[in-house]
C-alpha cells in the first residue's frame, strides 16, 4: 500500500498546486511582455490613485490624533445665537463653573481664540498661539529641550516665556542645543525660550511655531475650551450636563462685571455643543475628500473594465491552447484557477507599482496642496495603507479576472479544436457576438463621462470664481498688518487706563497714516492706504446700528446695521475701488472737519432704501453708548469681496476718515492694516514699508506682509486644487475609455478580416466598410453616453457645495462634456475602421 506524503496528510497539496499555477502564469505572461506591461501600467494608475487617496483619508480623518487618548478629546462651548454654525466658546466664569461641577470630563483647559506673530532670528514673522499650561499637559506635550510652562507662568506678570516647536528650533535657530534661555520678541515684548517641544507636536494647527502662556482675564468672554471625556462618556452626555450647568449659571445672573446677555430677543435656552477634536480639525475637509475618493474609485473601475476587455481579447487568441488543455483532461475549475492566478499576478504587479507611485505622491502632497491643512503632514504609507493596497489588489484581480476566466473556460472550448482555429464568426454585430466586451467598452464610456462632467463643472466654477468682479484691483499691491505693544498691562486696569489705551490705539492710525504719506512720495509708489479692513487680509471692523436722520426717524430696536471701517484718503486709490457717486476722502476730512462717510452699494440699497445716498445724514449708536453727532454720506463705492471670492458683497459697509475716529467712540478699532500700490513689483517696497511702520512708535512692526496677488491665489487655492485633481482623473478616464473603444474595435476588425475580405470581394466599397465599423463604434459610444449622462446627472449633486456661479445641472456642461467624449471616441473608432479598409481580399482569402 502506497504511503501518503506528509503534505497530502496535512492537506497542503493546494500549496503545490498554487506554486505550479504561479509558475505557469509567470511563463505565460512572460511570453506577452507588451500585454503584461500595458495591463500592469493601467492597474498601477487605478490602484495607485486609490492608495494615495486612502492614505490621505486615513491620515486626516481616520487615524487617531497624535495625543494620548485623542479620541476622547473634545471642544466644548456655548453657541453664538447669531451664528449657530460658528465656533463655540466659554467665558472664564463659565469655565470655572463647568470645571468644578461637571463629571463628564477628566480634564478641562483653555487656549486663546487668536494667534500672534513673533520675530524670529532670520527676520521672518511666523505664527504663534497662546495656550494654558494645563492644555499642554492635557495634550501630552513633552519637551525635547528645557521644560513646559508652569502653572505660575499662566498668570499675568509671570508669562514672559515661550516654547518653540521642533520645526522652529531647526529652521529658525539651526537646531542650536543652547536655545533655552534665548530671548525672542513677541508682540513688542521680550520673552525667554524655556523649552523646545518634541518633533511632531502641533496645536492648534501646523503653522504655529511658538507658544506663549495663555493668561485668561476674569471677564474673558471667548475662551476656547478643550476637554478630555471620562471613559464611557459620550459627547452627547457631556453636552447635556454642560447645558444644565450653564443654564443654572445663567439663571443666577451675571457676576464679576459679566453681562447677562439676556435681551428681549435672547430668552431661548442656552445651546451647547461638544465637538470631537478630530472633527473640529478636519471636519470641513470631509466632503471634499469624499468627492475626490469617489473620483478615484471611478478611475479604478474604468481601469478594471479596460483590463477585463484586454483579458477577454487575449482569451480568444489563447482559446486553442486552452482547448488542448481541456482535451487532455483539465477540468473547467482547473482552467479558471489558472486564469485567475494570472489575473492576480497582474493585479499584484499593478499594486506594487501603484504603491510606489502613491508613496511618491503622498510625500509630495504637503508641498503641492495649498494652505496649512491640519494633519496633512501626517499622511504617509504605513501598515494600514500597505494592508489596504494588498486587499485592493486582490479585490481588483478578482473584479477584472472573473468574467474573462469564466468565458475563457466555457464549454465551447472543444468546439475550437473542431473548427480548427481561434477565429469565430458572427459578423459585425458587436452587441450580439461580443456582448461582454461591448458592455465593458460602453461601461468605460459611461464612467468616463461621469468624471468628465464633474471635471467640467469644477473647472467652469473655478474660472467663474477667479474672474468674478471683486470690486478692487489687486495688481502690484502689497499688504501688511501694523502691530504695536499695548501701552500698559490690561489686567486689572482702571477705567481711565482703558480709555487711554483706546485713545492710543486711535492715535496709532493717525501716526501710521502720516508715515505712509511719506512712503507715498517714493518714485515707484503709486498710492498708499491705511484701513481697519482689507480684502482677504483680516478685519478690525465692528457692526453698528444705523439711524437715518429725517422722516421717518426709525426705531432703535429695528434699525439696520452696518460694518464700520476706517480708511485713509489714499485707501480707495490704492485698491482702485470704483466710485459710483459723490467723492472720496481728502486730507481736508480730518479732525475738526464735518464728519463724513463713504458707503458701499449695499449700504445705499439696504440702509438708505435705494434713495440717493450722497447728502444723506446718519447716526450710529453703540449698545454701550455713543455721541449723537451726525455723519454725512459724501460718496458711494462698489461692493468688494473680503473673506471669500464666492461672496460678492458682505453686507452694508461705511468708511470713516482716519483723522475723524479719535473723537468717535462708535469705532472700536483694532490694529490697522496698510496697503501699498507700486508701478512695478510690489515686493521692492517691502523694506520701506517695514521701516515706515517701525518709525511710528517704539515696538511697532509690519507683520504678515503679502502681495494681494498671493492673497487671492491662497483664496482660490483649495477650489483650484480640487478642480485640477478631478480634471486629471477625468483626463485619465477619458484616455482609458478611448483606448477601450479603440482596443475593442481593433480586436473585432482583426477577428473579422476574413469576413471583410469576402464583403470586399463581393463588391463592397472601402467607404461601406469604413462606415460599417464606425457606425458600430458610434452605437457603442452612444449607448455609453446615454448611461453616463444619467449617472452624471445623479452624481453631480454631490458637487453642489463646491460650485460657484454654476448649477449642478448646467446645460452647457451636459452638452459640452458628451461632445468632447464623442469626438475622441469617434476618432478611436475611425482608426480601426481605416485599417479595415486596407484589407487585401485575395491575400486574406488565400491565407484562410
Amino acid at each position: 500500500m502506497e504511503k501518503k506524503s506528509t503534505r497530502d496528510v496535512w492537506g497542503w497539496r493546494w500549496l503545490d498546486d498554487l506554486v505550479r499555477d504561479v509558475r505557469h502564469a509567470v511563463r505565460g505572461l512572460g511570453r506577452s511582455p507588451g500585454f503584461t506591461a500595458a495591463v500592469v501600467l493601467v492597474l498601477a494608475l487605478g490602484i495607485g490613485a486609490n492608495t494615495a487617496m486612502f492614505g490621505i483619508v486615513h491620515g486626516m480623518l481616520i487615524r487617531s490624533l497624535p495625543y494620548p487618548d485623542g479620541e476622547r478629546l473634545v471642544r466644548v462651548g456655548k453657541e453664538n445665537p447669531r451664528n449657530a454654525a460658528g465656533p463655540v466658546y466659554l467665558s472664564a466664569r463659565m469655565l470655572e463653573q463647568v470645571r468644578e461641577t461637571a463629571e463628564s470630563f477628566e480634564q478641562l483647559a483653555a487656549y486663546g481664540s487668536y494667534t500672534f506673530s513673533w520675530r524670529s532670528p532670520d527676520g521672518a514673522r511666523p505664527w504663534g498661539a497662546p495656550v494654558s499650561p494645563a492644555l499642554l499637559r492635557l495634550l501630552g506635550a513633552t519637551p525635547q529641550l528645557g521644560r513646559l510652562f508652569t502653572d505660575e507662568e499662566g498668570q499675568r506678570g509671570a508669562d514672559g516665556v515661550v516654547l518653540l516647536s521642533h520645526r522652529a528650533w531647526t529652521r529658525r535657530f539651526g537646531a542650536n542645543p543652547d536655545v533655552v534661555g534665548t530671548v525672542v520678541e513677541v508682540g513688542g515684548e521680550r520673552r525667554t525660550v524655556v523649552g523646545v517641544l518634541a518633533e511632531g507636536f502641533y496645536f492648534p494647527g501646523p503653522r504655529e511655531e511658538v507658544w506663549a502662556p495663555y493668561v485668561m482675564r476674569p471677564d474673558e468672554p471667548t475662551a476656547v475650551v478643550l476637554g478630555r471625556l471620562r471613559p464611557g462618556v459620550s459627547a452627547a452626555q457631556a453636552t447635556t450636563e454642560v447645558r444644565a450647568i450653564l443654564q443654572r449659571l445663567d439663571d443666577a445672573g451675571p457676576s464679576n462685571g459679566e453681562a447677562s446677555g439676556r435681551t428681549s430677543a435672547a430668552a431661548a435656552p442656552i445651546r451647547v455643543r461638544t465637538i470631537p477634536l478630530l472633527e473640529e480639525m478636519v471636519g470641513a475637509y470631509r466632503p471634499a475628500l469624499a468627492a475626490l475618493a469617489s473620483a478615484t474609485v471611478l478611475v479604478l473601475l474604468i481601469a478594471c473594465v479596460n483590463v477585463a476587455g484586454l483579458l477577454l481579447a487575449r482569451g480568444v487568441t489563447r482559446r486553442r491552447g486552452l482547448a488542448v488543455c481541456a482535451a487532455l483532461g483539465a477540468s473547467r475549475g482547473r482552467i479558471v484557477r489558472q486564469l485567475l492566478t494570472e489575473s492576480m499576478l497582474l493585479s499584484l504587479g499593478g499594486g506594487v507599482l501603484g504603491l510606489v507611485a502613491a508613496a511618491v505622491v503622498l510625500r509630495a502632497v504637503p508641498a503641492l496642496v495649498p494652505g496649512n491643512i491640519v494633519r496633512l503632514d501626517e499622511v504617509d504609507v504605513d501598515g494600514v495603507v500597505l494592508a489596504f493596497t494588498l486587499g485592493l489588489s486582490a479585490l481588483v484581480g478578482l473584479l477584472f479576472g472573473v468574467a474573462p476566466a469564466l468565458q475563457g473556460s466555457g464549454s465551447r472550448l472543444l468546439r475550437t479544436l473542431v473548427e480548427g482555429g481561434a477565429r469565430s464568426t458572427g459578423g459585425f454585430g458587436l452587441l450580439r457576438a461580443n456582448r461582454t466586451r461591448a458592455v465593458l467598452a460602453a461601461s468605460q464610456v459611461a464612467l468616463a463621462l461621469v468624471l468628465l462632467v464633474g471635471a467640467v463643472l469644477l473647472l467652469r466654477s473655478f474660472v467663474g470664481l477667479v474672474t468674478v468682479d471683486r470690486g478692487y484691483d489687486p495688481t502690484n499691491v502689497v499688504t501688511a498688518g501694523a502691530s504695536r505693544p499695548y501701552s500698559f498691562d490690561l489686567e486689572g486696569a482702571t477705567t481711565e487706563e482703558f480709555i487711554e489705551e483706546e485713545a492710543s490705539r486711535r492715535r496709532f492710525y493717525t501716526e501710521l497714516d502720516q508715515a505712509m504719506a511719506g512712503l507715498a512720495r517714493l518714485p515707484d509708489v503709486a498710492a498708499v492706504g491705511v484701513t481697519s479692513r482689507l480684502p482677504l487680509a483680516g478685519s478690525g471692523s465692528v457692526e453698528q446700528r444705523v439711524h437715518v436722520l429725517g422722516p421717518p426717524p426709525g426705531d432703535s430696536e429695528e434699525s439696520p446695521t452696518t460694518l464700520l471701517h476706517v480708511a485713509s484718503p489714499g485707501y480707495f486709490e490704492t485698491l482702485r475701488l470704483r466710485l459710483l457717486g459723490g467723492r472720496l476722502f481728502t486730507r481736508r476730512d480730518g479732525a475738526g472737519a464735518p464728519r463724513v462717510l463713504v458707503v458701499n452699494e449695499t449700504f445705499s440699497r439696504e440702509v438708505l432704501g435705494g434713495a440717493p445716498a450722497v447728502g444723506q445724514r446718519v447716526r450710529f449708536v453703540r449698545d454701550n453708548g455713543g455721541d449723537d453727532v451726525p455723519w454725512e454720506v459724501i460718496g458711494v463705492v462698489a461692493d468688494v469681496t473680503y473673506w471669500g471670492l464666492a461672496v460678492t458683497g458682505q453686507g452694508a459697509e461705511a468708511f470713516a476718515p482716519v483723522g475723524q475716529i479719535a473723537a468717535a467712540p462708535q469705532f472700536a478699532v483694532n490694529f490697522p492694516l496698510v496697503a501699498v500700490r507700486t508701478n512695478g513689483d510690489p515686493r521692492a517696497a517691502v523694506p520701506f514699508l517695514r521701516a515706515a511702520v517701525a518709525g511710528t512708535r517704539p515696538g511697532a512692526a509690519a507683520e504678515h506682509v503679502m502681495t494681494m496677488d498671493a492673497l487671492l491665489s491662497n483664496a482660490v487655492a483649495e477650489p483650484r486644487f480640487y478642480a485640477v485633481l478631478v480634471a486629471c482623473f477625468a483626463a485619465l478616464a477619458f484616455l482609458l475609455a478611448a483606448c477601450g473603444v479603440f482596443g475593442l474595435l481593433s480586436y473585432n476588425v482583426a477577428q473579422r478580416r476574413g469576413e471583410i475580405a469576402i464583403r470586399m470581394a463581393l463588391g463592397a466599397q472601402r467607404g461601406d466598410v469604413l462606415a460599417l465599423v464606425v457606425r458600430q463604434g458610434a452605437a457603442l459610444v452612444a449607448t455609453g453616453t446615454v448611461i453616463g449622462l444619467a449617472g452624471a446627472a445623479a452624481s453631480s449633486r454631490i458637487l453642489e457645495s463646491f460650485l460657484y456661479g454654476i448649477a449642478a445641472d448646467d446645460r452647457l456642461t451636459f452638452v459640452a462634456a458628451p461632445l468632447m467624449l464623442l469626438t475622441a471616441a469617434l476618432f478611436a473608432c475611425y482608426m480601426p475602421a481605416r485599417r479595415a479598409t486596407r484589407v487585401a481580399p485575395m491575400e486574406v482569402l488565400r491565407f484562410e
